[in-house]
């Protein structure tokens, strides 16, 4: 758990570089209780990359949504694949993708749907690589 926090403490540090927006995220929830709460939820999936030392160097995590009573299909949200830096050109981030395509097929699910900031060129260009294409445009305004 606290290896998990940990990480997505540093994705929250990485993504705070591009644009301080995102430092909302650390002000408004409990990182132990949401990771916490998220891995009880039978929806929610995370995967895990290990170094040699068994020391966590990356994580995947995503959710299925599906809408009871109507006929659309099962939708897969990526919301996060993070290695950290030194690690980083290993392929871990395609390994853990890949482990997360796994589990989205097995729950039957017939797309996925992930967001990545537009800055981000290099997480863009990898998303694309997978089979991402552009879908919606999200924009921003602050008051």
């Amino acid at each position: 758990m606290d290896a998990i926090v940990g990480l997505a403490g540093l994705m929250l540090d990485y993504h705070c570089e591009m644009d301080k927006y995102y430092g909302i995220y650390s002000k408004y929830e409990d990182a132990r209780k949401f990771y916490k709460d998220q891995l009880k939820s039978k929806n929610r999936r995370f995967i895990v990359a290990e170094n040699e030392k068994k020391e966590l160097v990356g994580f995947a995590s995503g959710t299925v949504i599906s809408i009871p009573k109507t006929r659309a299909p099962k939708i897969g949200t990526l919301i996060a694949v993070f290695v950290r830096k030194e690690y980083r050109g290993e392929k871990i981030g395609e390994k853990l993708f890949k482990e997360m395509l796994k589990w989205f097929k097995s729950e039957k699910v017939k797309h996925i749907e992930t967001s990545v900031d537009a800055r981000n060129k290099r997480s863009v260009k990898l998303w694309k690589r997978f089979g991402f294409g552009d879908y919606q445009l999200r924009l921003r305004m602050d008051i």
